[in-house]
């Protein structure tokens, strides 16, 4: 940004310059020529006057008494009534000659002849102090340029600095002093009131997470107790569905964990490397019940798969959300391939309208909805875990779930 400012004042300032030195070259140059057109037609009209006796006799008059009537180095002549030169001094040696030319008596005219060499010599010696001057201006120009440049670009990079660490989750920004600059000024303080006012409402939320998840946890304590006595049932059957939802409720508390430090960090702590076929296969079994109730199925299918990292309790709840997701809005059988570091999974349903892909994953906006919020959570959660899930195709609908591979 420095550089633009102090090039582009360069550019500007050298641009009047020129357009400046037009204009004042040519008036220098008409200037030395009226200068040296005046000298030499007084000295025209000098000799004219000195040579009149001479002249009007018609005798060839002595051109030695001229020269003290003329500067050194110029010459004499004169021309009779048909422009035949009657006499003449100094005339021969003249470079780049100028004439002047006076009337005498007797049709006679006497012609004043002076080197214009002088005058082009003072004429580069002005457009030389003129070239000094400008380059003394363009230098001023650039030292200011790069003060002024200087006193904005600062307090920007500040600004942008500012900016990035509130948008790292760094809400304890504040920007930069006062500038005396007011819309710098204005942006700095509308930085710090957004830092103030995100951090509020964040504590707010995660405030409010932690007791949720206090409350829910304690409820589940209470399940898992009940269920603890249900699996010394007599019943073998009531004792396997008891030890089966009590596995569920310990996994459901690891996942609250887990959802609850990303509400607070942003990202979790947990990763980890993962057999992924493992993971899809045991939540594809904990929802084949559900499926085989509709008379639906679900098929896993296994690619060349590489380990991943991530947190088994964040892509478990990802899954979930997906494999619900297939089977309320859904049809038939529900594919899933597990290749490479990714899940694919899609069904045989209608697809998604084209209309609403754009914002399937955006937070619904009546915060009292029921429902709209399973999707949108799946992929903050996948970004949360360093992942990303997208919708790859509308018809049918296909969901993509791509992790981070393990490092080797």
């Amino acid at each position: 940004m420095r550089r633009r400012l102090v090039l582009s004042t360069i550019l500007v300032v050298t641009i009047v310059l020129v357009m400046l030195s037009v204009p004042v070259v040519i008036i220098l140059r008409e200037a030395a020529t009226n200068e040296l057109r005046a000298r030499t037609s007084q000295e025209a009209n000098a000799v004219a006057g000195a040579l009149a006796g001479a002249l009007s006799t018609g005798a060839v008059p002595d051109l030695t008494i001229t020269d003290d009537l003329i500067a050194p180095g110029d010459g004499v002549r004169i021309l009779d009534a048909d422009g035949e030169v009657v006499a003449e001094r100094n005339v021969d040696d003249i470079a780049a000659p100028f004439r002047s030319t006076a009337d005498g008596p007797g049709g006679f005219r006497v012609q004043i002849v002076s080197s214009s060499s002088d005058v082009d010599q003072r004429f580069r010696d002005q457009l030389a102090q003129l070239a000094v001057v400008a380059l003394f201006a363009v230098g001023a120009a650039a030292m200011l340029a790069f003060a002024q440049a200087r006193q904005l670009a600062t307090p920007l990079e500040r600004l942008a600095r500012a900016a990035d660490r509130l948008g790292d989750g760094d809400f304890t920004v504040s920007g930069p002093t006062a500038t005396g600059i007011s819309e710098i000024d204005g942006i700095s303080r509308a930085i710090r009131l957004s830092a103030n006012r995100v951090e509020r409402m964040l504590e707010s939320e995660r405030g409010f997470t932690g007791d949720a998840t206090h409350q829910l946890r304690t409820g589940l304590t209470g399940l898992a107790m009940r269920l603890e006595i249900l699996e010394r049932h007599d019943d073998p059957t009531v004792a396997t569905e008891a030890a089966a939802t009590l596995g569920q409720i310990h996994e459901l508390n690891h996942t609250l964990d887990e959802l609850l430090r990303v509400a607070r960090k942003g990202s979790t702590g947990e990763r980890t490397k993962l057999d992924l076929v493992e993971l899809v296969d045991h939540h594809v079994a904990d929802w084949q019940e559900q499926f085989a109730k509709k008379r639906r199925q679900l098929v896993v299918t296994t690619g060349i798969v590489q380990p991943v990292t991530g947190t088994p309790g964040l892509v478990g709840q990802i899954l979930n959300v997906l494999l619900e997701n297939a089977l309320r809005h859904g049809r038939g059988t529900v594919a899933i391939l597990v290749h490479d570091t990714s899940v694919l999974l899609e069904d045989e349903g209608p697809g998604i309208d084209a209309a609403i892909a754009e914002s399937l994953f955006d937070r619904p906006t009546d915060h009292q909805a029921a429902h709209g919020r399973g999707l949108a959570l799946a992929r903050r959660l996948a970004q949360a875990d360093g992942g990303q899930l997208e919708l790859v195709e509308l018809t049918p609908a296909t969901f993509r779930l791509s992790l981070l591979p393990a490092q080797s």
